[in-house]
C-alpha cells in the first residue's frame, strides 16, 4: 500500500501539470481578433501579422494555443502559436505576385477572423504623348512617352507596357516594355510615305495600353495629324458686284494667297475674303493655298453680272 501511494501522487502531479499546458486550439467561446502592419508591401516585400485569442471571459487563451493561417497570396507559416498574452505572430512574405492578400486566421470553434494587405501597386492612370504630333505626308519618325500613376499618384515602376498603331512600325515591334524608376516607358514610331498614303483621312490612332487591377487594361489613344500637301478649292457666293470667295482646301494649309482677276490686280490673303468688283463682267479667279509640305493652286472663271 505504501509502494501505491508514491505512484498515485506522481500521477496527480502529471495530471495538475497537463492541465497548465496550452490547448492545442482554442477554447469554446475564444474570440479572434488580427491586424496586419503594414498594409501595403511590394511585390516582394514582407508584413507582420499579429493575431489575439482571448476566453470568452477576457483572459488570454493558454500559452502555446495553435492558430492556423492562410493566405491567397504571398507565404505564411501554417500554424502559429500564442505567447502568454494569447499573442500570436508571423511574417507575411511577398512572393512576386501583385493583388490583394486576403490573410484568415483559425483556430478551433473560435470564429475566424480575416485582414487584407495590398501587395504591389497596380496602374490606374496612363497618359501618352507623341512628338511630333503632326507628321509629314512624305514620311516621319515620332518619339512616343508613356506615364503611369498608381492609386496613390505616384509614378510606378516595372509596369508593363504596350504601344500599338493603326500605321507604321514601332522600335518595340508591339512587345511589352516596363517603366522605368519614374513610371515612363518609351517608343520610336518610324512612319513612310506608303505608310501614310493608305490613311484615308488625315488622321489616325495610336495606342497605349497597361495591365490594370483584377485583370482589367487602362489606355490612352493618341490621335497623330498628317500634314498633307494642299488641295485648293474654293465656292464663290454673289451679291452684285460683290463676291464672298470660301476656302475649301483640304490637306490644311496655313496660307491663302487670292488673286481677282481684275485690272487692279487686287490681291488678298485672308482665308476666305471678300472683294467687290469695279465693273460687270467675267474674271479669272486664282488661289494658292500652302502649308510647310508645299502648295497647291485652284482657279475658276468668276462671272459678275452686277445684279
Amino acid at each position: 500500500m505504501r509502494t501505491r501511494l508514491p505512484i498515485l501522487l506522481s500521477l496527480v502531479a502529471l495530471l495538475g501539470l497537463s492541465c497548465d499546458k496550452g490547448t492545442p486550439v482554442a477554447p469554446s467561446g475564444a474570440l479572434l481578433s488580427i491586424s496586419v502592419s503594414p498594409d501595403r508591401i511590394t511585390a516582394r516585400g514582407s508584413a507582420t501579422v499579429t493575431v489575439v485569442a482571448m476566453r470568452s471571459n477576457g483572459n488570454p487563451v493558454n500559452q502555446g494555443t495553435e492558430v492556423r493561417l492562410t493566405t491567397n497570396i504571398g507565404a505564411l507559416p501554417e500554424v502559429i502559436d500564442t505567447d502568454s498574452a494569447g499573442v500570436a505572430r508571423a511574417t507575411l512574405q511577398g512572393d512576386g505576385r501583385v493583388g490583394t492578400a486576403k490573410i484568415t486566421a483559425t483556430s478551433g470553434s473560435a470564429e475566424a477572423v480575416t485582414a487584407e494587405v495590398k501587395v504591389g501597386s497596380f496602374p490606374v492612370s496612363i497618359s501618352l504623348q507623341a512628338s511630333p504630333s503632326t507628321v509629314a505626308e512624305s514620311g516621319d519618325s515620332v518619339d512616343l512617352l508613356v506615364l503611369v500613376r498608381d492609386d496613390q499618384g505616384q509614378p510606378l515602376a516595372e509596369a508593363p507596357v504596350n504601344f500599338s498603331t493603326q500605321k507604321g512600325t514601332l522600335d518595340s515591334g508591339g512587345a511589352f516594355l516596363s517603366t522605368n524608376s519614374r513610371g515612363e516607358a518609351r517608343d520610336v514610331l518610324t512612319l513612310t510615305a506608303a505608310d501614310l498614303q493608305t490613311v484615308a483621312g488625315d488622321t489616325f490612332q495610336i495606342k497605349a495600353e497597361s495591365a490594370g487591377s483584377g485583370g482589367t487594361a487602362i489606355s490612352q489613344s493618341f490621335t497623330l495629324s498628317i500634314q498633307r500637301k494642299p488641295k485648293a478649292s474654293f465656292t464663290v457666293s454673289r451679291s452684285g458686284l460683290t463676291v464672298v470667295f470660301t476656302d475649301t482646301s483640304t490637306g490644311s494649309p496655313t496660307n491663302w494667297f487670292w488673286e481677282f482677276g481684275d485690272a487692279g490686280n487686287n490681291v488678298s490673303r485672308q482665308q476666305s475674303p471678300t472683294f467687290t468688283y469695279p465693273a460687270p463682267g467675267t474674271y479669272l479667279v486664282r488661289l494658292t493655298a500652302a502649308n510647310a509640305t508645299g502648295s497647291s493652286e485652284a482657279t475658276q472663271f468668276v462671272a459678275v453680272t452686277g445684279n
